[in-house]
């Protein structure tokens, strides 16, 4: 507990790591429109987004339904954690046939997402919040700094408490596209002092969930819930805009390991969990005390694999998302901004 309460805890705090990857996305996908007169163009962004997320998130599925069917033993998770023996133990029954089908369509109807690859509950948040978000840069895009904050405050009222109550984070997201430069300005005017100061306070903020709020909230006070996420977004803002405003730590980010890491986020994402699950079935029993080295094991396969997805999934159906918006000029229509 001692570490997670430290600045350490920025390394095993997944939830915050979720709050900030939901920052970036806002941000990455509304930086090409937002401050420019480049148009946002819906179908062709709707387009580019489901050929972006569903290749290899079908295929991470079926990868993980064929490790449940074929190489996970429940027998060898016993003596894992609760949370590790609560994945895989469903049958194979009518129910859990139909909860893999809706699992497929990603957005709903509402299935159980934790049934085959925990994960990807963010996934669904990802995806619905991508339907919204154009519309989000477009108000953004339009409007001046007070407004954006005094609508950012309506949309946190609205969403309070309710199943869409991320969207506001992803609001954080396209804030910083908007206002990037102002932010960048601001952040290289101060002393190295300043700015390291303001990182301890991102990265308290960042890792908030560890120091005052239960890791995985409070039906009791969700008040303190939803403001425990924000919190962790706001943080994970600050840390954004710090390391693309100091030089030193822009290049520092561009070394090769750290390419490799971002261009196989989202395959990783997607198949370090059922991986994680299938060794822990396969190896508990036969290494029994070993799950730092299990551990391990799931995380180097799951970087291999995903360099794999990476190449062959990722980077052709991207292409092939890219040539279809322009053969097809109708999937280019409707421009909003």
């Amino acid at each position: 507990m001692a570490v997670k309460q430290s600045p350490l805890g920025i390394l095993l705090n997944g939830r915050a790591a979720v709050m900030f990857f939901f920052v970036l996305s806002g941000f990455v996908l509304s930086l090409p429109f937002i401050n420019t007169d480049k148009p946002l163009k819906l179908t062709e962004f709707y387009v580019k987004r489901i050929f972006r997320i569903y290749p290899a998130y079908v295929l991470a599925i079926l990868f993980a339904v064929i490790l449940k069917t074929y190489a996970f033993r429940p027998e060898g998770v016993a003596g894992f954690s609760d949370w590790i023996r609560s994945f895989w133990g469903w049958p194979w029954d009518a129910m859990h046939r139909q909860e893999i089908i809706k699992t497929f369509l990603l957005i709903g109807p509402n299935f159980d997402a934790d049934m085959i690859d925990p994960v990807i509950w963010s996934l669904v948040v990802e995806m619905k919040m991508s339907l919204l978000l154009p519309f989000f840069i477009m108000v953004v895009s339009r409007g001046n700094l007070l407004f954006n904050l005094l609508f950012f405050l309506l949309v946190l009222a609205l969403i309070y408490n309710h199943a869409n109550g991320f969207l506001g984070v992803f609001y954080i997201g396209v804030l910083c596209a908007k206002y990037k430069e102002e932010l960048q300005s601001r952040i290289r005017a101060l002393s190295t002092g300043w700015v390291l100061a303001l990182l301890l306070l991102a990265i308290f903020c960042y890792n908030i969930s560890f120091e005052f709020y239960k890791p995985w909230g409070d039906s009791s006070s969700p008040f303190a819930y939803f403001w425990r996420d924000y919190t962790n977004a706001v943080g994970g803002a600050i840390i954004m805009m710090i390391a693309l405003a100091r030089t030193r730590i822009a290049n520092a980010l561009q070394i090769p390991l750290f390419n490799f890491m971002g261009d196989t986020s989202y395959s990783f994402y997607l198949l370090h969990m059922p991986l994680l699950i299938t060794f822990c079935g396969l190896l508990g029993n036969k290494f029994p005390g070993s799950a730092v080295a299990i551990m391990l094991t799931a995380i180097i396969a799951a970087y291999a694999l995903s360099f794999a997805a990476f190449k062959l999934v990722e980077i052709p159906f991207q292409t092939l998302a890219k040539k279809l918006v322009t053969k097809w000029p109708v999937l280019c229509g409707l421009d909003i901004k």
